[in-house]
């Protein structure tokens, strides 16, 4: 069986052929870091989490690159409006690379709590300037590009003429003019030669934080170029997977396609599979930060266990989009308590004499296998697992041997969904919800401590939680807690 996945590139299912059939690269947009992960942003990352986890089940050799943006990300998604690390910071009253290192730091915790495999390289904007300008340098000599009054913007119909501007996402250059008259202020037709264009590196006006000097002016990358830089840097000219979310479509990844071409003056393909994962919504509408309609994936994690919020993000596919609720997560936490029962019940079991559950390991081998196939079809190898979860219950008179090796492709299956079931922590019954309350509890009584000045009690809690994994930091909010991994 071959893996087919939907190439925006040319709205399609494609088999999957990598560039070296023994390992494949990939790029991820990851987050612009001024504020914290909610929970359609970690259903995307989920997506390309399974994606990693699914190639590496498949015997590949996985590179994968997810950037964080702590520069240039403007309010607009284009090139107006105040840089969002800036506008948070300055509401915070923190500097913005403060208030980018805590949220760094907060969104590696929820990433690891959440189970989600590290990546090879999390490269941030602000440490590739240096490659950033040069590739300015280098889009300008190869004509794609020009300077005026100190900002440079990429040559859209310079670029059309040679390679099709608007491909990725179907679309024409006519379709797209409406779109970019509406976007493009007066002020800023008076420095493009076209709506089209867009900005490669922005001249920084006095009261702007975050400026480096450059050839044209002291000033920011484009976000566009970002992460343009940052593949090619860590994956090279050519890679295999691109991914990010639909409002990547337009303008954000044929931004970086063009960039890319223009930055090496070559006719070939940069990527060959872009995959785009579709929004969750919230009563039919997008959750957004900007919007206000979004949950935390913090406080999710105060409510759910980390394996049912992924019981959710598995049960949708990845190009649908899906209505959040609460509700809809106390669905997830029934699918995943009958996987956590199936293990328990086998562990529980006695010596049976049959040994018919060897044809079921066989087939939810091949379903599971035809479901990810398919472009990562995770609801429908989700209705499998839970079919083979209730054929062991079924077969629990089975030999121990067998039950184990049924209990054990569960577990490794799921594991492939981002569902972690780690064999022994099932037994004891104390969900990770639990063990957050305990930890927290300790911490309120080591604050009291601390207030009655009996700081070597209070230190004795901090020392014997970081002994078990618990890596207390305090500050003026308060403690916090994570685990060191």
């Amino acid at each position: 069986m071959s893996l087919k996945l939907y190439n925006t590139l040319t709205n399609r299912k494609e088999e999957f052929d990598p560039i070296d059939e023994k390992s494949v690269k990939i790029y991820s947009c990851g987050q612009t870091i001024y504020d914290d992960m909610h929970v359609g942003n970690a259903k995307t990352y989920a997506a390309w989490d399974i994606l990693n986890r699914y190639l590496v089940w498949k015997g590949y050799e996985v590179f994968h690159v997810m950037n964080i943006t702590d520069v240039g990300h403007l309010t607009d998604d284009a090139d107006e409006g105040e840089d969002k690390v800036e506008k948070a910071a300055k509401e915070k009253r923190l500097e913005p690379m403060e208030l980018v290192t805590e949220q760094v730091r907060k969104w590696y915790r929820e990433m690891d709590s959440l189970d989600m495999k590290r990546h090879n390289v999390n490269p941030r904007a602000t440490g590739h300037i240096i490659e950033m300008i040069q590739a300015v340098e280098d889009i300008i000599d190869n004509g794609y590009a020009y300077e005026k009054n100190g900002s440079v913007y990429f040559d859209v119909k310079k670029f059309h003429e040679d390679h099709d501007y608007p491909r990725l996402g179907g679309r024409t250059l006519e379709d797209l003019r409406t779109g970019a008259g509406g976007r493009v202020s007066k002020e800023e037709l008076d420095e493009k030669r076209s709506p089209f264009d867009f900005a490669l590196w922005i001249k920084a006006d006095p009261e702007h934080m975050m400026k480096w000097p450059s050839p044209w002016s002291l000033g920011y990358p484009g976000w566009h170029l970002e992460c343009s830089i940052m593949g090619i840097k860590y994956l090279g000219e050519r890679f295999d997977i691109h991914t990010g979310g639909v409002d990547h479509i337009f303008p954000h990844h044929p931004n970086e396609r063009a960039q890319d071409m223009a930055i090496a003056d070559i006719n070939e393909e940069p990527v060959n599979y872009w995959l785009h994962s579709e929004h969750i919504t919230v009563e039919g509408e997008k959750m957004s930060k900007s919007e206000g309609n979004f949950y935390t994936v913090s406080e999710l994690l105060e409510e759910f266990e980390p394996q049912v919020i992924r019981t959710f993000f598995a049960s949708i596919h990845y190009r649908s989009q899906s209505d959040f609720s609460l509700e809809v997560l106390e669905e997830s936490r029934k699918k995943f308590e009958r996987f956590r029962n199936t293990i328990r019940n086998v562990k529980g079991s006695d010596n049976g004499e049959k040994d018919d559950l060897k044809d079921d390991i066989v087939w939810i081998k091949e379903e599971f296998q035809e479901a990810m196939d398919d472009d990562l079809n995770t609801p429908l190898a989700m209705s499998k697992l839970l079919e083979f979860s209730s054929r062991i219950n079924k077969k629990l008179d089975n030999k121990k041997s067998i039950l184990e090796e049924a209990k054990e492709t569960l577990v490794e299956l799921l594991g492939v969904l981002g569902i972690i079931l780690e064999d022994g922590e099932e037994s004891e019954g104390v969900s990770e919800t639990a063990v957050k309350k305990h930890i927290d509890l300790l911490l309120k009584i080591r604050e009291n401590l601390r207030e009655k000045s009996e700081y070597d009690l209070a230190d004795m809690i901090r020392d014997e939680l970081k002994k078990s994994g618990i890596v207390v930091e305090d500050s003026e909010d308060g403690p916090r807690w994570y685990v060191s991994r």
